[in-house]
């Protein structure tokens, strides 16, 4: 245990040095279905290599809704301690196109017959636009150079550790610390945003006849607004069938179900409906997902973590 404090200092430290503004992150309710996104230390936490798409159509019926598109792979590479993953994260919300590549690095460290460490770093680019041409103003003449099509490249810097062994997990990501300014037509900042902290833990627990059942939790801060967390609690039956309900207490609740084929192929669709008044005004959020997984060529034990 003290050579597992030494690392997480010493890690923590780098990775306050690097604190800067940064943009917000998508969420989803089903977070556990995309953590590389979230922690880049999550890279080869599979035994094998892992590929995912997630299309996410959110407040469906309300005019400019987030459209959000998720495709990663991660895997072991040159080792079995090393992890390697790549990212390409597509979102829409009103005039703002939002576009990431993405690459992910994660060293794993084996501190103890049961316990293992994972440090990453994230790092890529962000292509963003914003159409004010397509804002409707009721009257142009109070908001001065809004029109036209802004377009920005950012970079992207993150990183993030997980601890976890065959059952538990505890994780912090920050996805990127690099600062991104909303502009105008003339180049005139109108808005920045904050780097966003993501807290996950979650426990697999084993019940009979492979079935399994984990609790987990996702908490993201950021400066200014209220800390959110989310709650989800999956069922996993022999690794074929996956049910899980989730809670956002400030805006949804959803449930998801997901079936695996030939252990390589997995099918899931989610949907959570909001609980707050923005209920009124929308029809709720749709997500479909697609897992291939690929088996391990290092023959490493699984990360409690997730299956994905």
């Amino acid at each position: 245990m003290k050579k597992l404090f030494i690392y997480l200092v010493m890690f923590i430290f780098i990775i306050n040095s690097f604190i800067v503004w940064s943009q917000s992150d998508v969420k989803l309710s089903s977070f556990f279905l995309t953590p590389l996104t979230y922690n880049p230390a999550y890279a080869g936490s599979y035994e094998g290599m892992s590929f995912t798409s997630l299309y996410s159509s959110q407040w469906v019926g309300f005019v400019g809704a987030p459209k959000t598109l998720f495709i990663n792979g991660h895997g072991t590479f040159f080792g079995p301690n090393m992890g390697l993953g790549a990212e390409i994260i597509h979102d829409e919300i009103g005039v703002v196109t939002d576009t990431k590549i993405l690459g992910n690095y994660a060293y794993h460290i084996q501190l103890h017959e049961d316990w293992r460490l994972a440090m990453g770093i994230k790092a890529g680019a962000s292509w963003y636009s914003v159409d004010y041409s397509r804002l409707r103003i009721q009257n142009p003449n109070e908001i001065n150079n809004l029109n036209g099509t802004i377009k920005n490249i950012d970079i992207n810097i993150g990183a993030g550790f997980f601890i976890h062994n065959e059952n538990f997990y505890f994780g912090l990501g920050v996805p990127n610390f690099m600062k991104t300014n909303y502009i105008n037509s003339d180049d005139a900042t109108i808005a920045s945003s904050r780097p966003n902290y993501y807290i996950s833990s979650g426990y697999k627990f084993d019940l009979q006849n492979k079935v399994y059942f984990q609790p987990s939790v996702l908490i993201r801060t950021v400066d200014g607004a209220p800390i959110n967390s989310i709650f989800a609690g999956t069922i996993n039956w022999q690794d074929k069938f996956y049910g899980s309900l989730n809670v956002d207490l400030n805006s949804t609740v959803g449930g998801f179900a997901g079936f695996r084929y030939d252990e390589k192929y997995l099918f899931g669709y989610s949907y959570d409906a909001s609980i707050d008044n923005f209920s009124n005004t929308n029809l709720g959020i749709h997500s479909f997902f697609l897992n291939i997984r690929i088996e391990d060529y290092w023959k490493r034990d699984r990360c409690g973590c997730y299956s994905f």
